[in-house]
């Protein structure tokens, strides 16, 4: 309670104590005036004068201060326990009466086994049979030109083929005009031929080629697929 409370509420009780020892020596004199004379035999009712100064000293003593209540934190602290108090501890009963299994064992993710691929299966890659036999000759030449002359000789089944020839550089080897039993191109010495082939059969294969050289000229290679190609 602050000071000037404490002051407002000692001036009140005196205040109030004067005007109780008033009322008091007033409610005394009324009964005086009221009783008539006095008796010999009966004392006049007098208000003592202790009465009035204990009613005084106690309108003047002030009041016991009033102790303050105390401050109650709402705040609660409740620091979680380590163990696991809060939650019931649950008790696995294992109807075989086995130990449950533990954590380590149950956690542990199954190990993956990899399977090994199986090797892939090799293709055999098998070559054509040598079925073809070709064979390069000149049939006729002059000073600026020649016939050259194939014969293919097939002894498997019925095919295409395909037959390169290269002739020297310095020779200017040039086909003239298309071939027989073939088509022909090429050209600077470099002669392609296709055709086909029936199964166990030759075919006579030629083209016309003009030349730069007084000379014989021959193909320096010659090739055909799925065979052998000589030159005589």
């Amino acid at each position: 309670m602050s000071k000037h409370a404490t002051r407002r509420f000692i001036l009140a009780r005196i205040v109030f104590g004067s005007g109780a020892a008033v009322l008091l020596a007033l409610v005394g004199w009324v009964a005086i005036r009221a009783g008539g004379p006095a008796k010999a035999d009966d004392e006049p009712l007098l208000v003592q004068p202790s009465v009035v100064a204990e009613a005084q000293a106690a309108a003047l003593t002030p009041p016991a201060p009033v102790p303050a209540s105390p401050t109650v934190s709402a705040s609660v602290s409740v620091s979680p326990s380590a163990s696991a108090s809060a939650t019931p501890s649950k008790t696995s009963a294992s109807p075989s009466g086995s130990a449950t299994p533990s954590a380590t064992s149950a956690s542990a993710k199954p190990s993956k086994t990899t399977a090994a691929a199986s090797p892939t299966p090799s293709k055999t890659i098998v070559a054509p049979a040598d079925d073809l036999s070709v064979s390069y000759s000149n049939s006729a030449s002059w000073r600026d030109g020649f016939i050259a002359s194939i014969k293919v000789t097939n002894t498997g089944a019925a095919k295409d083929f395909t037959i390169n020839l290269s002739y020297p550089s310095d020779a200017g080897v040039r086909v003239r005009g298309g071939g027989w039993n073939v088509s022909v191109s090429g050209d600077d010495g470099r002669v392609t031929l296709t055709g086909s082939v029936n199964a166990g059969a030759t075919v006579n294969v030629g083209f016309q080629a003009s030349k730069d050289s007084r000379n014989t000229v021959k193909p320096s290679a010659c090739s055909v697929g799925g065979g052998t190609c000589s030159v005589s």
